[in-house]
């Protein structure tokens, strides 16, 4: 029970003490480029399935 203890007392003094936070304006600035990296990402794969779906659906309307 002792080691559990001190695993959580060394974690909070890491925690408060050795970690540094970012900034409110560093964490919106970093969410707003993952945002913005997403929709490009899901905007390529969208694309990428439309084009093969076009492609598969002129393959299959020409050999029926």
């Amino acid at each position: 029970m002792a080691a559990i203890t001190e695993y959580i007392k060394e974690s909070y003094i890491e925690l408060t003490e050795k970690v540094t936070w970012p900034t409110w304006r560093e964490l919106s600035n970093s969410a707003i480029v993952v945002l913005v990296a997403a929709i490009i990402i899901a905007l390529v794969i969208f694309g990428m399935d439309q084009v093969i779906h076009f492609i598969l659906d002129k393959l299959y309307t020409s050999l029926a």
